[in-house]
């Protein structure tokens, strides 16, 4: 009974640090480090200031930065949606869908998805959702269209990732869907390009500038935001995902 006595208070000194470690422990689960990055703090800050270009810096450095980031990728698809450029929000916007499938805001997330599609379809030339004299225009194949074609796009960026590489695509023009790499040997001279039987760009090379994305830099280059993916097809070895633009580097512009 002595014994038994002198090691209680031994039992409940190691019980109440067992306590105080679960609680720790707890408390330091429900911190998220994302949240508390000094850059993803900035973003916020500059997007409650309504500009939307330093905040999306912010969230894509973070993103750069950490794995599985997907409160930064719904921010910058929101500031994305924001400056107009769709393509790179629908980009952001399913990575967060990737990462939190079930959140409460997935439905909110999904719809903005929705929202970043209508706009892509907006701009392109010739404004095919325009209704026409008869009625209006089913838009349900376009938006079908636009989401087969992301789905793609979010492969590749996948499989770059993991380090697997596509075969080099050949240099010919006639192909659809493959870019047409300019000879390396050929001087980039603005407005000059080889007979490919395609419109030629403004260019055949850009350097990336700060804000700058691959709609923006297709609508420089060939007068439409429609050929931003065929940019980043001929630049996988330069960037690792459209959304991730650095300025200084030199883009090659396929014809």
């Amino acid at each position: 009974m002595e014994r038994l006595r002198s090691v209680l208070p031994f039992f409940s000194l190691a019980c109440a640090l067992a306590f105080v470690g679960c609680d720790g422990d707890t408390a330091s689960a429900m911190r998220t480090p994302e949240l508390e990055d000094s850059e993803f703090r900035q973003g916020m800050t500059y997007e409650k200031q309504r500009e939307p270009r330093k905040a999306l810096e912010s969230f894509l450095k973070v993103i750069d930065a950490r794995k599985g980031a997907s409160e930064s990728h719904l921010e910058a698809g929101r500031m994305y949606l924001d400056l107009q450029d769709p393509l790179p929000a629908v980009y952001h916007f399913n990575q967060y869908l990737r990462l939190k499938p079930n959140s409460e805001q997935s439905p909110i997330v999904r719809q903005m998805v929705k929202t970043a599609e209508k706009m892509f379809v907006q701009q392109l030339p010739g404004r095919p959702l325009e209704p026409s004299a008869g009625g209006s225009v089913d838009q349900s194949a376009l938006i079908r269209k636009l989401q087969n074609e992301n789905s793609k796009l979010m492969l590749e960026v996948s499989e770059l990732s993991r380090g697997v590489r596509n075969p080099e695509p050949k240099n010919d023009p006639r192909t659809p869907g493959v870019a047409a790499i300019p000879d390396k040997g050929t001087p980039a001279v603005p407005g000059v390009a080889p007979a490919t039987g395609r419109k030629a760009p403004a260019f055949t090379t850009y350097v990336i500038v700060a804000g700058d994305t691959l709609s923006k830099i297709s609508s420089k280059a060939y007068g439409t935001p429609t050929r931003a993916n065929d940019i980043y097809n001929a630049n996988r070895d330069k960037i690792s995902s459209p959304a991730s633009l650095k300025p200084g580097t030199t883009l090659t512009i396929p014809q």
